[in-house]
C-alpha cells in the first residue's frame, strides 16, 4: 500500500511542484547577486530589505509565473508537440528568471543605494556611458560564476520541463489503462446481463 502511494506522488511530483523547484533555483541565484553588488558596494546592513525584495523575491515569482503560462500550460494542453522545444523553453525562462533579471536588478539597487547613503563613489547620473563602465567593472571578476549559474539555470529548467512531460505521460498511460479495464469491466458485465 505505501508503495503504491509513493509511486501515486511520484507521478505528479514534478507538475505539482514546479512552483518550489522554479522559485528556489531563480532565487538562490538572484540572492548571491544581491549579495555581491551590496559587498562591492559597501551598503552592509544597510537597505537590506529594500533590496532583497525587487533583487530576490520577484525573479523567484516571475519564474514561477513564466514557467506556467510558456511551459506547464502549452504541456499539459498539449499546443507544442516538440518535447525539445518545451525543453529549451523551459531552460530559457529559467536562465532569464534566475540570471538575466537579477543581473539588471541587483546593480541597479545596489548602485541606487550607494549613492544615496554615500558608501562608494559613483559616476553622475547624467553620464550613463561611465556608470556602465563601473558596471562592467565590478562584474567582471565574477563572470565565470555567471556563466556558470547561467548554465546551472538552463539545465535545471530543462530537466524540470523533461520531469514534467514524464510525470504527464506516466499519468496518461494510468489513465487510459484504468478506462481499459472500466471499459472491460462494463462490457463483461453487460454479457452476464444478456446471458441471463
Amino acid at each position: 500500500m505505501c508503495r503504491n502511494y509513493t509511486h501515486g506522488v511520484l507521478d505528479m511530483f514534478a507538475l505539482k511542484r514546479y512552483m518550489y523547484a522554479t522559485s528556489l533555483l531563480s532565487s538562490g541565484s538572484a540572492a548571491y547577486f544581491n549579495a555581491y553588488y551590496r559587498k562591492v558596494v559597501r551598503l552592509r546592513n544597510q537597505a537590506f530589505i529594500t533590496t532583497f525584495l525587487p533583487v530576490v523575491i520577484l525573479p523567484s515569482l516571475a519564474g514561477s509565473l513564466l514557467h506556467h503560462q510558456f511551459v506547464q500550460r502549452p504541456l499539459l494542453l498539449q499546443e507544442i508537440q516538440c518535447p525539445v522545444c518545451l525543453e529549451l523553453r523551459g531552460g530559457m525562462l529559467q536562465m532569464f528568471s534566475g540570471v538575466v533579471y537579477p543581473m539588471l536588478l541587483a546593480p541597479i539597487a545596489a548602485f541606487q543605494y550607494a549613492v544615496r547613503l554615500y558608501t562608494y563613489s559613483m559616476p553622475d547620473i547624467t553620464t550613463p556611458r561611465l556608470w556602465f563602465k563601473e558596471y562592467c567593472k565590478l562584474t567582471k571578476p565574477i563572470l565565470s560564476k555567471i556563466y556558470f549559474l547561467a548554465g546551472l539555470q538552463i539545465v535545471a529548467g530543462m530537466a524540470w520541463t523533461h520531469w514534467e512531460g514524464h510525470n504527464l505521460l506516466t499519468v496518461m498511460s494510468k489513465l487510459a489503462h484504468m478506462e481499459e479495464v472500466v471499459e472491460r469491466h462494463k462490457q463483461k458485465s453487460k454479457n452476464q446481463v444478456i446471458g441471463e
